[in-house]
């Protein structure tokens, strides 16, 4: 990919990344995974929001959850939990609900239950990779260990 078309929210300025996704009328296609606790994008978990509520929310500079911490420093820094950032900028999860299509990759343990919490549990920002429920083309791809059945 070209340098001039590579982007990253800025956190001094996440608005930006907001305005040229609609500048640029809207996401193709969106890749990511999914957190421990459902999060897309570090679009955290919130007890406090409705599902509509949260998925209205923009590009912007969040606190990441204790687990989401953990999980990472588990899979990516061997266990090094010092070591991972306490705060994030993360796409807002309005720009990928609004993506065209949506693809998840999952492969770790933890994953089995993550998988099915959020194909088949109650759509909420408790868990917010739910919302992708109700988006028209979204798929998550899994390999073998994603896929057993959990304990």
């Amino acid at each position: 990919m070209p340098p001039e078309q590579r982007v990253f929210p800025d956190p001094a300025g996440p608005g930006r990344m907001d305005r040229l996704i609609e500048e640029l009328g809207g996401v193709d296609i969106a890749f990511g995974g999914i957190g421990i606790n459902g999060h897309l994008a570090f679009n955290e978990a919130r007890e406090d929001m409705t599902a509509q509520e949260f998925a209205a929310q923009g590009t912007r500079v969040l606190s990441l959850n204790p687990e989401t911490r953990t999980a990472n420093a588990i899979g990516d820094r061997c266990g090094a939990i010092d070591t991972m950032p306490k705060r994030a900028v993360t796409i807002g999860i309005r720009q990928i609900l609004g993506a065209r299509k949506v693809r998840l990759g999952v492969f770790r343990a933890w994953h089995r239950s993550v998988v099915r919490q959020a194909a088949y549990g109650p759509v909420t920002a408790h868990f917010p990779a739910s919302l992708l429920q109700n988006h028209p083309d979204a798929v998550i791809y899994a390999n073998a260990t994603a896929a057993a059945q959990p304990f």
